[in-house]
């Protein structure tokens, strides 16, 4: 994430500073502004991964340098581009859909023809023979042809199969052909026409959607279901080399001893597709009718039955967060796993090798190719503009660089190490909160000789620039501070432009930093709540001194208070809210219902609560105001204050007046009569004692208190002969009591 910076100047030096740059670059502010200024910085690799990059390459550690040079070698009317090979002459055959063509590329001259038209929709598997012979594996009605020079097919291999997924030859020229919906491996030894498989893998699984051939001889295959890595020895035996967490392998590639895998499976919290059935092939997108249109109609106006196409695969899931995520593993022979990269945004189609201890990712999200090391780095190497990079192809021998075929619209790229000429960096729009000023953009670059870097900057009020944003400021080309020139605006976007005058050098951007100044807004009060009486409140259970390395908000947020009781307080709290994260300071007033000036109880707090005694204030109502003032984080010139007014109160330090009880004897039981009152609160609770004993509560005769006045009447239990107490005792709504008591003597 960008990290922002927040920097405290002394108040008169800022606000001097402000005015002069104000001036010299006639820009006025129309706000006063707060004194906190703050900064986007950018250096690490996450800061960029939103930003739009063409023609430039991000590496690990988020620096940015100039990518490798892309030249498109084959644009073809189909969607999809899924497979490539290469014969001894350097030409280049790539098979795709929705049509099921294979085209040749020849790249001396750049001239392509179709060589091939499958009846299929798709092609996604193509092999070459030691003799330069081109084999074409179709979907999906699964068939293996060989196709010569000039063009002419052959049917050599139906397995019954619905999808063809690759095709490998191995030393001796045996071709093995990889399948689904049932998830097979065949071997062929002899490829004549209409020749038979030997099945060397059968994976109990709906599909085999990669091989690769080792060194040895051996053939490693990759599952769709279970995500399990095979490998087929040269004798036909077969083993289980590695059973991954992951769901489908969707590329192997084999350096040396060790195996390279490319592997998905659906995002935590996702439930994969059941087993068996079209619903599990996650890879491929068909997207021509193959209905066959509007069928015939018989004389009678019956239809003729049709004969009905296999299932038709799922698309190939584009790389949405929420559904899939990728991983890149090494695998050792003997089945030792490690997970090199994982990613939910980029979703691994294709491998290539770069180096000994490098490879190329080719993958679903917005044809953007990886280069992923043995220690787990990654750089965003090229972007090839499309959706879906679904296979590389590396260069032949004594070329470096990688060929790539691609989605959507299908098409064939080459992909060269050589640093471009020419590349951009364009940042998504960096958000102030609301209306700031712009302070100096500044980077720190490596620029050698015959490179540079320039930088340019709109700023608008919209999320996504518009119509309503600024020009693109003129270019940037001091990496010191540059005073931006642009409007005033809640959003700001950077665009940074590498450039190469020499093949081969590259200047490389390590980061960027914006200063701004937001507007200096008003203190909110969101909240005032005063407490019921006795509540005190003091102390902070969260503050920790003066907690420096907290913003003003944050520290705010963790200095709650304590509660305690103490008869005769009263305590009052707020909440507030301040865009600018300011320091503030309160001043809290009172007023009683009948009066018109405002009382400070305190002022320049700086807690968000305040108890008092409210002994010392006649019963009465009252309304508690609280100012919250900005005045510690900016000038004088610039403080802004926020203000809130409580709900009404009572304050009521009165008890209630119980008068002399009187009493009458009847037989052994006393009928007393008593009258409460009180000079403000409503009477509340009134209950009796004889002798000490429990409380009884009593109602007044009207059986409701409702006024400042009730008179109660109640009997006593029977009374012994001699000498009882009885205490009457109440309670207002404020929780002051008042109490009296009567003797009664009953004679023997």
């Amino acid at each position: 994430m960008t990290s922002i910076v927040t920097t405290r100047t002394p108040a008169r030096a800022s606000l001097h500073f402000l005015l002069l740059l104000f001036v010299l670059h006639g820009i006025v502010p129309a706000l006063v502004l707060a004194s906190s200024s703050q900064a986007w910085v950018l250096r690490n690799r996450g800061d960029f991964q939103d930003a739009k990059l063409d023609g430039v390459a991000l590496g690990s550690d988020g620096s940015l340098r100039l990518s490798a040079k892309v030249s498109r070698l084959l644009d073809s009317a189909q969607p999809n581009m899924w497979c490539l090979a290469r014969d001894s002459r350097g030409r280049i055959y790539a098979g795709g859909g929705n049509e099921g063509k294979v085209f040749r590329i020849d790249p001396s001259s750049g001239k392509s023809e179709t060589v091939f038209d499958a009846d299929e929709l798709e092609v996604h598997a193509l092999a070459l023979d030691s003799r330069g012979a081109l084999y074409v594996g179709t979907s999906p009605r699964g068939a293996v042809y060989k196709v010569d020079e000039s063009g002419m097919r052959t049917l050599i291999f139906d397995p019954e199969e619905t999808y063809i997924w690759a095709l490998a030859f191995d030393p001796r020229d045996r071709l093995f052909v990889a399948t689904g919906q049932k998830g097979r491996v065949y071997r062929i030894d002899d490829l004549g026409p209409n020749a038979k498989g030997k099945t060397v893998l059968d994976g109990r699984e709906d599909h085999i959607r990669s091989m690769a051939l080792a060194p040895d001889g051996s053939i490693y295959a990759g599952s769709d279901q279970n995500g399990i890595l095979y490998r087929i020895r040269p004798d036909g035996t077969n083993t289980v080399i590695y059973d991954s967490p992951m769901r489908e392998i969707s590329a192997l590639l084999v350096v040396g001893d060790q195996i390279y895998m490319a592997a998905l499976a659906p995002a935590p919290g996702q439930h994969p597709p059941a087993p068996g059935g079209a619903e599990n092939v996650t890879r491929i997108r068909v997207t021509a009718d193959d209905s066959g249109g509007d069928q015939d109609q018989t004389p009678g106006g019956e239809e003729e039955p049709q004969p009905q196409p296999p299932p038709r695969p799922p698309a190939r899931p584009q790389p949405r967060r929420e559904s899939y995520y990728g991983a890149v593993f090494k695998v050792s022979p003997d089945g030792y796993a490690r997970k090199l990269w994982e990613s939910r945004e980029s979703l691994p189609l294709s491998l290539a090798p770069w180096s000994d201890h490098a490879v190329l990712v080719g993958t679903g999200d917005e044809g953007r190719v990886l280069l992923v090391d043995d220690t787990g780095d990654v750089t965003d190497f090229v972007d090839v503009e499309a959706q879906q990079v679904n296979a590389l192809l590396q260069e032949q021998e004594g070329r470096r660089g990688v060929l790539a075929a691609a989605s959507n619209i299908g098409q064939v790229v080459r992909i060269d190490p050589a640093a471009s000429d020419r590349g951009t960096v364009t940042a998504r729009a960096q958000d102030a909160g609301y209306t700031a000023s712009w302070g100096a953009l500044s980077w720190v670059a490596d620029q050698p000789k015959g490179s540079a870097i320039a930088f340019r900057v709109r700023t608008g009020n919209t999320e996504n620039p518009d119509d309503s944003w600024s020009d693109w400021s003129p270019e940037y080309t001091g990496a010191g501070n540059a005073p931006i020139e642009r409007p005033r605006a809640r959003y700001l976007q950077w665009q940074a432009i590498l450039k190469s005058e020499r093949g081969g050098v590259s200047p490389v951007l390590r980061s960027v930093q914006i200063n701004y100044l937001q507007d200096n807004l008003p203190p909110e009060i969101t909240g005032i709540e005063v407490m019921p009486p006795g509540v005190v409140l003091t102390g902070s259970a969260g503050a920790t001194g003066d907690q420096p390395d907290l913003t003003a908000g944050a520290r705010r947020a963790q200095n709650l208070p304590r509660r305690s009781f103490d008869r005769g307080k009263r305590a009052v709290a707020w909440k507030v809210e301040d865009a600018n994260n300011d320091t503030l300071r309160y001043d809290v007033f009172f007023k009683a219902e009948d009066e018109t000036l405002w009382k400070p109880l305190i002022r320049g707090s700086d807690d968000e609560f305040y108890s008092w005694d409210a002994t010392t204030m006649p019963d009465g109502v009252y309304r508690i105001k609280v100012t919250a003032s900005d005045a510690p984080s900016n000038p004088a010139a610039s403080v802004l204050e926020g203000s809130r007014i409580s709900l009404a109160f009572d304050v009521d330090n009165t008890p209630p007046i119980v008068s002399q009880p009187q009493a009458k004897l009847q037989s052994r039981v006393a009928e007393v009569t008593v009258t409460v009152t009180d000079t403000f609160s409503v009477v509340g609770d009134v209950a009796f004692s004889l002798d000490a004993g429990d409380w009884v509560p009593v109602l007044p005769e009207d059986r409701i208190a409702d006024s400042t006045k009730e008179t109660y009447r109640f009997r006593t239990p029977d009374l012994e002969p001699g000498e009882h107490t009885v205490t009457v005792k109440a309670r207002d709504r404020a929780g002051n009591t008042g109490a009296n008591r009567l003797v009664i003597r009953v004679e023997k």
